[in-house]
């Protein structure tokens, strides 16, 4: 038998860009009308992508939002199939690519847990093997019988990640299931998935989360665009995206296309300013820094205006949260375009890379989300008075006093 888990062979996928869903009869004949006489214009998600996957091999697969992590994920499970190129694995597959896949609200959890087992592969007589295991994973002994309905979206995620980890595949998918849960239980999630590859498992996972990825694979793939850009050890793949992301051309903010949300609220511009009000892409550490950005509005007026903006390091580990509503300075009314600052007095962060993501919201609705918005070097500074640091990436500085 092959010592690869999976070979992957010149794989490509290409999708139609803007088609419209299939909805009701009238949505589609309206898609089909407007799209006449007008040229379809293809896409690349995956661009022939050739790998091979040793068996036992626990790999990270890591880039940009649109590099083609998750399709990647979905062709290797049979959710979507391949334009061009082959595929052979060997071995059972599992994936856990939307956890809860087929948990239905009216059934209870124990129901769930039956039915779930089954859509993902398992039979009824390993599922009740496995159930008392599940259950004590998740820690819903108490809302085993009741309906999944009653259940808060945290309960929901527990019950989903303990039926679908305590499958025994042979390759496990995994995409962004870390990233939901509280910190307790992404530890548990941490503990059994160390468990799992210490079986002699492979294990492929994405995550925006590189921290995660460090610890647990040993290989990373590095996708940028459709294409692999790299591949080798996690930590040399985790260096080589954060260099090339860090020297590829970006696109102005405004121009932007890979962002969520209503639109109502849009930002078309964001820098960071020196107390010179000069921009800057370094920061030294304790230093003023100002984030400034431009907003424009597609309505009127717009209320209840909240800006987050979120630091994380080159491991994709939240550092800092700056929030107009959490430090007291609403914005009650917006109207047409207006220029929003924030201004850090002594910047908190240690020495290294950081990225920055931006979130807005009007009337507690997502209007605008960009991730990797800009990213921001920390150079050595006078945060304390002796200008001494911590290591690098240490995280947040505070100031204290000792007696």
């Amino acid at each position: 038998m092959s010592d690869a888990a999976i070979v992957i062979e010149g794989l490509s996928k290409t999708y139609q860009r803007g088609k419209v869903r299939r909805g009701d009869l009238r949505t589609s004949l309206s898609s089909w009308w407007s799209g006449l006489g007008k040229e379809k214009e293809e896409f690349y998600a995956l661009n022939d992508i050739n790998l091979t996957i040793a068996q036992g091999d626990v790999v990270g697969i890591i880039g940009p939002n649109g590099a083609g992590k998750s399709t990647l994920l979905k062709l290797l499970s049979r959710i979507t199939f391949p334009t061009k190129g082959r595929m052979t694995i060997h071995g059972t597959l599992s994936s856990m690519l939307e956890v809860g896949t087929g948990f239905h609200p009216e059934l209870t959890g124990r129901e769930n847990i039956y039915l779930n087992g089954a859509i993902i592969g398992m039979r009824r007589d390993e599922v009740s093997r496995k159930l008392d295991s599940i259950v004590s994973f998740s820690g819903l002994e108490a809302f085993l019988d009741t309906p999944v309905k009653h259940y808060s979206s945290g309960m929901y995620v527990r019950l989903a990640f303990s039926v679908a980890s305590h499958l025994e595949p042979d390759i496990l998918l995994i995409d962004e299931v870390l990233a939901v849960g509280d910190q307790e239980f992404r530890k548990k999630c941490m503990a059994r998935l160390l468990d799992v590859s210490g079986q002699g498992r492979t294990i492929i996972m994405v995550s925006h989360q590189m921290s995660y990825l460090k610890d647990l694979c040993h290989t990373g793939v590095y996708l940028h665009a459709g294409s692999v850009m790299y591949q080798g050890t996690m930590d040399d793949t985790i260096n080589h995206y954060v260099n090339h992301y860090s020297t590829t051309k970006r696109i102005a903010v405004r121009d932007r296309e890979d962002r969520r949300g209503s639109g109502i609220v849009r930002m078309t511009s964001f820098e960071a300013l020196d107390k010179n009000e000069y921009p800057v892409h370094n920061v030294a550490a304790g230093e003023a820094v100002t984030f400034r950005m431009q907003l424009a509005t597609s309505a009127a007026n717009v209320f209840n205006v909240v800006i987050q903006i979120e630091f994380y390091d080159m491991y994709g580990q939240l550092c800092f949260v700056a929030n107009n509503s959490i430090s007291d300075h609403a914005i009650p009314k917006l109207e047409g375009q207006g220029t929003i600052s924030c201004h850090v007095q002594k910047f908190p962060l240690n020495t290294g890379l950081y990225f920055i993501n931006a979130s807005i919201y009007a009337s507690n609705q997502l209007s605008d989300e960009i991730l990797n918005l800009m990213e921001v070097e920390v150079d050595p500074g006078t945060f304390y008075n002796t200008g001494l640091l911590p290591p690098a990436h240490k995280g947040f500085l505070a100031e204290y006093s000792w007696k």
